[in-house]
């Protein structure tokens, strides 16, 4: 008997923000794209932009008020405590919730009630949405949650320029970990995320292990040669894809955005700059060479 798989896709990534249009400007120069979304959690004491993607979407999300009352403000806020921004969660999609809490049960992991959330567009138009989230305590620290959704709701963000130097997608996000075997246990073997490759790094003393899931690489990179350890995981960083990474510097550098010039990535056949601003999410742009 083949053992259900709870997810269908990496739904999408949750940065945490203090200045929701400041964010709103530095990520529409960096993406080359219009944000495909502007609205508000009420019940959450929220907001948010959303920027529609190729396999996922990215979301921008701020604390509307000064006291948050709302578990969601609350750990937002918290998460927020010492730096401006960060990734602050990821959300794994499925289009049956209910099985999808039985099966992460049946596999030992404590999941909350589902819950269903309401955003408001400043046009007036209104998504929603059922979510549940995972215990962090099983999810080795990190913030995940699960989704059931519209996905046609959010289109896809507009280029502000030539599509081919605009972000097209989400190529992968990071995770460090202190414990390859535990992450291992959770996100591959529990979550059920196939893994689709390993590297070894030995000059930058790492090991690199790529999940993928709906389009999606989950790269969990941990210490080489280190044993278990007891920090588990922590979101850091995100590497966004576009078709031509020397005319994306440009651009983006054209708008105040300060890059690297394009080098060999690590991975074969790609292109990458970094993304070299202060206080926000490590970040890549990445290009993918024909073989």
């Amino acid at each position: 008997m083949i053992a259900p798989v709870p997810f269908a896709r990496v739904d999408h990534l949750v940065i945490a923000v203090r200045d929701l249009e400041a964010a709103e400007r530095a990520y529409s120069d960096l993406l080359g794209l219009r944000a495909s979304w502007h609205g508000a959690h009420r019940a959450l004491g929220t907001c948010n932009v959303v920027f529609g993607l190729e396999n996922c979407y990215l979301e921008l999300l701020a604390v509307t008020g000064p006291v948050p009352s709302h578990p969601v403000a609350a750990a937002v806020s918290t998460h927020l405590a010492r730096k401006p921004e960060g990734l602050f969660a990821i959300a794994l999609g499925t289009d049956d919730g209910a099985r999808t809490a039985d099966t992460l049960r049946a596999r030992g992991l404590a999941v909350g009630p589902a819950a269903e959330i309401e955003a408001v567009a400043t046009s007036g138009a209104v998504r929603r949405a059922q979510t549940f989230g995972i215990a962090r305590e099983h999810t080795r620290g990190v913030n995940v949650f699960v989704i059931t959704h519209d996905r046609a709701a959010i289109p896809r963000a507009a280029p502000t320029g030539d599509p081919a130097t605009a972000v097209s997608a989400v190529d992968h996000v990071v995770l460090f970990s202190d414990d390859l075997v535990g992450a291992l246990d959770l996100w591959r073997d529990l979550f059920a995320i196939p893994e689709r490759w390993r590297r070894e790094f030995p000059d930058r003393g790492t090991v690199n292990v790529g999940l993928r899931l709906g389009g999606v690489t989950i790269e969990l990179v941990a210490p080489l040669g280190a044993g278990r350890g007891e920090r588990g995981e922590r979101l850091w960083g995100v590497a966004y894809r576009v078709q031509d990474c020397d005319g994306a510097v440009a651009r983006a550098r054209a708008a105040s955005i300060p890059l690297s010039d394009t080098r060999p990535g690590l991975a074969p056949a790609t292109r990458v700059a970094t993304v070299k601003w202060a206080d926000r999410v490590a970040t890549l742009l990445l290009q993918h060479d024909r073989r």
